[in-house]
């Protein structure tokens, strides 16, 4: 074939600019494909669906170049053949390694992200050797077309063996799937934590949450746990999800498991390993010490010889800020006296909001409103709800004629505020439609703001203002037998002159 040696100059200038867009593509591309799983499922699918966008755009741009390349360059009939059929072919091939890539964490993983790194700059390097012929004397068409084009072929064809390693990875987890389902339904209820807990690993958190249930039921729990922690083939990073009491037992062993786990962590040589390697470790152990602090179960050293043995890792990641967290002292025992998950674990020193909790179940809440009214600081957590959790101070309103409070200064100001501030947002009906009392009653939670307005101007509260405010509300709707009692009470309850 004689060699050709004039260029089309617009030619390689129209190509340099779309390689450009080429390369732009390409990088976006890459970087998309090899993150497809670092979000939620909706971000997930929103990555896979503009993966798909880049990979049509990106094969567009090279198609205009293989023509560009053909039309204007001095390609051999049989590259324009090959490129006709292997550019859309590694196209649909690539689609096909998005899918893969989708689901990196198993077989063929990452792999198929060489088929979309590899072709592009393939397809772009033989396209500029048709458009410059003077390289046709360094690399002939056999060595250019042959290496290309056959490399592009192998690429495509890779995704065989790929789908096909996938697909038995698929078959695997069927099967796996299978015997999970029938080794769970023939486990007698009865069984020991140490066989419920291999159920734990699946990818599939229905039966996650199937299997966790079945262990928050198991009388056996605490026993098993605080037997597993001895032994030190307890599951750490489900510490605070088998509905376990926070004995000072279960405290000492779980405390001594974290004390061994850190000592078989520790290098010999600083940073000879990566974080990598421990990083589950150590998300494990924060959240078995995140529960038990918040339980009231200190884990200072425990915190401080994890976050030392981690530090001598390479590349940590924010795991070394939250161990530190793990000993603010205003943190120990948090959940255990503001939002204990069980009545059972109620003490005297619980917050009163701890106590309301409670109340919402009817079967406890008399045994909740008795414990609360025996709290030695009950007046000064109620204040606290008052001054800062608005959702509590529902709750507290409700029952604040019956908590035996002390009404201090500091209790009239701020019950009287919270008061004062949804009075004034509740609806005031116009004189053309009219709303009854009852409707009233039912936006303020069936009267028991005024049940508590009452019993603080009772108790010597300065509560003329707020008096007078629920006196202007009520009138704002029908007059009933009910609302005139109302108001015949908040008007005795007036401080005359």
């Amino acid at each position: 074939m004689p060699v050709t040696t004039k260029t089309s100059a617009p030619a390689v200038g129209i190509s340099a600019g779309i390689s450009v867009l080429v390369l732009l593509f390409y990088a976006i591309a890459l970087a998309t494909f090899s993150d497809l799983r670092s979000s939620d499922a909706a971000g997930n699918a929103y990555a896979q669906a503009f993966g798909a966008i880049e990979i049509i755009v990106l094969w567009l741009l090279l198609a205009v170049l293989a023509i560009i390349a053909w039309a204007k360059g001095d390609m051999p009939a049989w590259t324009v053949i090959a490129a006709a059929i292997l550019v859309p072919v590694s196209g649909f091939v690539t689609m096909t390694a998005l899918e893969l890539l989708s689901r990196p964490h198993i077989p063929p993983f990452l792999w198929p992200i060489i088929i979309p790194a590899l072709v592009p700059p393939l397809v772009v390097a033989f396209c500029f050797w048709a458009l410059l012929p003077s390289t046709h004397v360094r690399v002939p068409v056999v060595y250019a077309g042959g290496v290309i084009w056959g490399a592009i072929l192998l690429l495509c064809v890779s995704i065989l063996p790929m789908l096909q390693t996938r697909n038995a990875e698929n078959e695997k987890f069927a099967v796996g799937r299978e015997k999970y389902a029938a080794d769970f339904a023939k486990l007698p209820p009865d069984s020991p934590l140490r066989d419920w807990v291999p159920f734990l690993a699946t990818p599939d958190q229905t039966r996650v949450s199937n299997a966790l249930e079945r262990i928050r039921h198991l009388e056996r729990r605490q026993g098993d746990a605080e037997a597993m922690l001895d032994r030190g083939d307890f599951p750490l990073g489900d510490l605070g999800r088998f509905d376990l009491t926070p004995t000072p037992a279960l405290c000492d062993k779980a405390r001594a498991l974290l004390r061994r786990n850190a000592t078989s962590l520790v290098l010999k040589e600083p940073n000879s390993k990566p974080y990598s390697d421990i990083a589950m470790q150590v998300s494990d152990a924060i959240a078995a010490m995140s529960w038990l602090v918040d339980y009231d179960c200190s884990c200072d050293a425990e915190s401080f010889s994890w976050e030392t043995m981690a530090k001598a890792y390479r590349g940590t990641n924010y795991d070394i800020y939250r161990l530190p967290e793990l000993r603010d002292p205003k943190r120990l025992g948090r959940a255990l006296y503001e939002n204990p998950e069980r009545f059972s674990m109620l003490t005297p020193r619980a917050h009163l909001k701890a106590w309301l909790k409670f109340t919402e179940d009817k079967t406890l809440r008399e045994q909740a409103l008795a414990g609360a009214r025996k709290l030695d600081h009950r007046t000064t957590d109620a204040i606290e709800i008052l001054n800062k959790d608005e959702f509590t101070t529902r709750m507290l309103l409700e029952y604040l004629p019956v908590l035996d409070l002390e009404p201090t200064p500091p209790l009239c100001q701020a019950a009287l505020a919270s008061l004062h501030g949804q009075f004034v947002k509740i609806y005031r009906p116009k004189a053309d439609d009219p709303r009854s009392y009852d409707e009233l009653l039912g936006r303020l939670g069936r009267g028991q703001h005024f049940s508590a307005l009452k019993w603080l101007a009772l108790h010597g509260c300065e509560a003329d203002a707020e008096l007078s405010e629920a006196e202007r509300l009520i009138g704002a709707y029908k007059a009933s037998p009910d609302s005139g009692l109302m108001l015949g009470t908040l008007e005795r309850l007036h401080r005359k002159p």
